[in-house]
């Protein structure tokens, strides 16, 4: 059973579409952009795949044209260094390291 009123959260997947010297060039940009998302809340954790070939982040949205408006304005998206796929799910049980609304904590 899916609780109520468990916010949707979103596994969001880049795939790099540049060498890394074009990436390294537009990093501290893309950071910024990060940062400021992490500051509304929108954004929970990210990081480079262990292969180099993309990152992830996990995102608390309401839906997919949200996430896509924001994703519209990331240096990573406008020098055409990296792509990105969106997956919801809402979870159901979380542990103490991570406070969410609505979501059974295990203890």
């Amino acid at each position: 059973m899916t609780p109520t009123n468990a916010p949707t959260l979103w596994i969001i997947t880049s795939r790099y579409l540049k060498p890394a010297q074009a990436l390294a060039d537009v990093t501290p940009r893309h950071r910024a952009w990060l940062d400021q998302h992490y500051r509304s809340g929108l954004f929970l954790v990210s990081g480079r795949k262990v292969d180099g070939t993309g990152g992830v982040l996990l995102a608390q949205a309401e839906s997919q044209a949200q996430l896509e408006e924001v994703f519209r304005d990331d240096p990573f998206v406008l020098e055409g260094c990296s792509e990105y796929t969106y997956t919801p799910f809402t979870p159901v049980k979380r542990g103490q390291a991570l406070t969410l609304e609505g979501v059974a904590l295990v203890e």
